[in-house]
């Protein structure tokens, strides 16, 4: 009998509350049959075990951290589901969310990306849609403007504040937390683009999915929570910074042209010490 979803996690030496939680979810989920691939990036012994009471789960070590994409790519190369559920280590839901995804998905053969309404522990909204990203938008970002002024239209329409997130819709780009790949589309588009180290990732793999004709769906009737950030949150604010230039620069270059890269990197030397002052004011 084939297998519906095939549930990829990557770990780094995560919380393991927080990763039971996960897996619960997983294995509690109703009406489906799925198999549960924890790609560990922090050759980590105490996931290994934790993963041990969870029957039919399979464990992928790697000695070496190579990065999101590179995590996910290789859990997905194993898996048989007809779809691929990208799924963060702090994250839960309900039992019935998989099934009514997969119901969605089924009626609907041009959808190859999807996600619901994503939620903070305290039942906040996360941004989790977006357009895809263009330079100016960017810029702004990584002059931390958005830490001095509430209103900036333009990164206001980069994360789709004049759309309703209750509303199911189709989007340019979704949040990795909870992703739901169909199995034709990685067929045809192929892997996650393991130049990306962390972060762009998904937005790159969402901008080929509609480059190559397919939708990008934001189901609203199904939501999980996230506890956003909790592993890059591990990161000191200075690498993350870097990390988040470098993927930006990777895919405006790929998507938008050298010359736009190239602007980036030029102005990179003043991102750094803002991103330096804004960790600084940065609330604790």
């Amino acid at each position: 009998m084939s297998l519906d979803i095939s549930v990829v996690v990557v770990t780094y030496n995560e919380n393991l509350d927080l990763l039971k939680k996960c897996f619960d979810s997983v294995y509690e989920s109703e009406n489906i049959r799925f198999e549960l691939i924890v790609v560990d990036n922090g050759a980590s012994e105490a996931t290994r075990g934790l993963l041990l009471s969870y029957e039919g789960s399979k464990y992928l070590r790697n000695e070496k951290n190579e990065g999101f994409a590179a995590g996910v790519n290789r859990g997905m190369k194993i898996s048989q589901g007809r779809y691929v559920l990208l799924l963060n280590p702090d994250t839960s839901f309900s039992s019935y969310v998989f099934a009514k995804m997969i119901t969605h998905l089924d009626e609907d053969s041009q959808v190859g990306i999807a996600s619901c309404v994503i939620r903070y522990p305290d039942g906040t909204l996360q941004d989790s849609i977006r357009r895809f990203p263009t330079l100016s938008d960017q810029i702004l970002i990584m002059l931390k403007l958005p830490h001095f002024i509430k209103k900036i239209n333009a990164i206001d329409h980069y994360m789709m504040h004049d759309k309703n997130p209750y509303q199911t819709q189709d989007v340019d780009s979704i949040m990795g937390a909870f992703m739901f790949i169909r199995r034709d589309l990685i067929n045809e588009i192929g892997y996650l683009d393991e130049r990306y180290f962390i972060w762009f990732e998904e937005v790159d793999y969402c901008k080929m999915a509609v480059d190559a004709g397919w939708k990008v769906r934001h189901y609203a009737d199904l939501q999980i929570e996230h506890h956003k950030g909790h592993t890059f949150n591990k990161v000191a604010t200075i690498k993350k910074q870097r990390c988040i230039r470098q993927s930006l620069r990777k895919y405006i270059a790929k998507h938008n042209g050298f010359s736009q890269a190239l602007l980036l990197w030029i102005l990179t030397p003043l991102f750094i010490v803002l991103g330096y002052l804004a960790a600084l004011i940065k609330p604790r």
